[in-house]
């Protein structure tokens, strides 16, 4: 009896033994074959990065060495790293020569970018469609058109420790995105400096934004697949000079963002501005208002709740906002100007009456409009607007969120479960076409009357645009996404209705 039991102790240890070497032996095989099978290539100047990016797969990396590359890069792959190799301070250099469009398009989950310096593109410098489990670092983005850093549609998605210049719309643009962060990047000389944008759990933390039209902006804009800007943190950011000369496309939505604005908040709800040292924007430190806060924004969407609800300004430092010096006077005067050109009445006060060629200037300025936003240290600052704002309780504070990005998992799944046609119209073309409202380009409304059921038509300018309207930038070929995604989007476009007080049907 006695052997027996020892002899089925010995065999349930063998047993577990043997199990304990399968698994061992498949955890080997699983790190072995990651290594064998994740490849990675090198990419030296005067070769082509775009030839080894179509060469490799799911799981590889291409490392481009220093260099000037003169080349559009398209990456529809997932697990997948374009990373640039720095040598003695020398970095490779995306370099379009005001000739091709965008710089880089990313499009599958799961897609990290550094090390670049990205310039002269004529509408972005890198962006992503549609795909989550986004890292964007150690980027230089300068003068790549309409936007430098420009995720959309997408989940998880990481911006930081960037440099981004002389961009005519937003130098890093959130666009419809959940779960961001964006983190102590350096973004300057552009229209907007950081565009939140129908987005929603976004943490901006620790970016230095100056010499900017505005510095940091979260607007919630009507025509739009995703409805809302909610669940913003603007924390321990350097906020200074945001004084410069709007020069967008004039018509174009940004157009008729004032110049002296540190951070703007357009029918946000639960934004939460702490810790951020603002100073010397010459109109507003801070401005929180509706959907009429630019002259150019209202468009009928009853899906847009048009005021900011619930937004705190707790404890951060105003430092001489409001004040004017003589080329911030020049700045103001030219917007007035292309404000009235455009055909488009100047903003109202937040008093009810017209701005004025030179309004006067404020820590907080608000439209007065929204319910359930706080003040902290309300004495402290000047202000207009805010009468019916509440005092923040002095416990308040975001210290315990340290990061947005969610679980893995989110970023590996499509937006949703959308028809091609739709999940192509939120990723790529929703940044620049709405409804019945310019942003960028000419409202959808405005396509469907040209091209009434000519899908093909639409296809074929989308394939090989050109300039035909002044007061227009030209648009960004998007040959690129093949004929079976031009065609379905094309479709979606073309049968997409304006219902009036019913909204849009998609």
């Amino acid at each position: 009896m006695i052997f027996k039991k020892l002899f089925q102790s010995i065999r349930s240890f063998q047993n577990r033994k043997t199990h304990f070497h399968l698994w061992f032996v498949i955890f080997l095989t699983f790190v072995f074959t990651s290594q064998v099978f994740s490849r990675t290539v090198e990419v030296r100047e005067g070769e082509s990065i775009q030839k080894a990016i179509d060469s490799l797969e799911k799981g590889d990396t291409v490392k481009v060495f220093p260099g000037i590359y003169h080349e559009f890069l398209f990456v529809d792959k997932t697990h997948f790293t374009l990373s640039g190799v720095i040598v003695n301070g020398k970095w490779p250099v995306l370099d379009g020569e005001a000739k091709l469009n965008d710089g880089v398009i990313g499009s599958g989950a799961n897609f990290l970018i550094e090390n670049f310096h990205i310039k002269n593109y004529k509408a972005n410098g890198v962006m992503t469609q549609g795909a989550g489990n986004i890292i964007m670092r150690k980027l230089i983005v300068e003068n790549t058109g309409i936007y430098g850093i420009y995720p959309t549609m997408g989940t998880n998605v990481v911006v930081e420790d960037t440099v981004s210049l002389g961009i005519a719309d937003a130098a890093i643009y959130i666009g419809m995105c959940h779960n961001v962060d964006v983190r102590r990047n350096e973004v300057y000389g552009s229209v907007i400096g950081i565009e939140i944008e129908n987005s929603t759990n976004v943490l901006i933390e620790g970016n230095t934004v100056y010499d900017n039209s505005a510095g940091i902006v979260a607007f919630a804009l009507p025509g739009l697949p995703l409805k809302k800007v909610e669940n913003v943190i603007i924390r321990k950011n350097f906020i200074f000079d945001n004084n410069h000369r709007n020069f967008a496309e004039p018509g174009a939505l940004v157009a008729g963002v004032p110049p002296g604005i540190g951070i703007g908040v357009m029918a946000g709800d639960e934004v939460t501005i702490e810790g951020n040292i603002i100073r010397r924007n010459s109109f507003a430190g801070i401005g929180i208002g509706d959907n009429n806060l630019l002259p150019n924004s209202k468009s009928p969407d009853p899906d847009v709740e048009p005021n900011p609800d619930r937004n705190k300004v707790l404890e951060n430092v105003f430092i001489d906002n409001g004040s004017r010096k003589w080329n911030d006077f020049i700045s103001w005067i030219f917007y007035v100007i292309r404000v009235v050109f455009s055909g488009n009445p100047i903003p109202e006060s937040p008093n009810g009456g017209k701005v004025g060629i030179f309004p006067e200037g404020y820590d907080i300025v608000a439209s007065g409009k929204g319910k359930d936003n706080c003040l902290s240290s309300p004495d402290s600052v000047t202000k207009i607007g805010t009468s019916e704002y509440g005092i923040c309780s002095p416990k308040e504070s975001t210290e315990q969120i340290k990061t947005m990005i969610g679980d893995p998992k989110l970023g590996e799944a499509k937006s949703d479960a959308r028809e091609l046609g739709k999940q192509v119209f939120g990723a790529v073309c929703s940044g620049c076409h709405s409804m019945t409202l310019r942003t960028v380009g000419p409202p959808i409304k405005e396509i469907q009357d040209k091209y009434k059921k000519d899908v093909y038509g639409v296809v074929s300018f989308a394939s090989m645009p050109k300039k035909v309207r002044e007061g227009f930038i030209e648009m960004p070929s998007q040959k690129y996404l093949g004929n079976e995604k031009l065609t379905a989007v094309a479709n979606y476009i073309l049968n997409l209705k304006d219902e009036g007080s019913k909204g849009v049907v998609k």
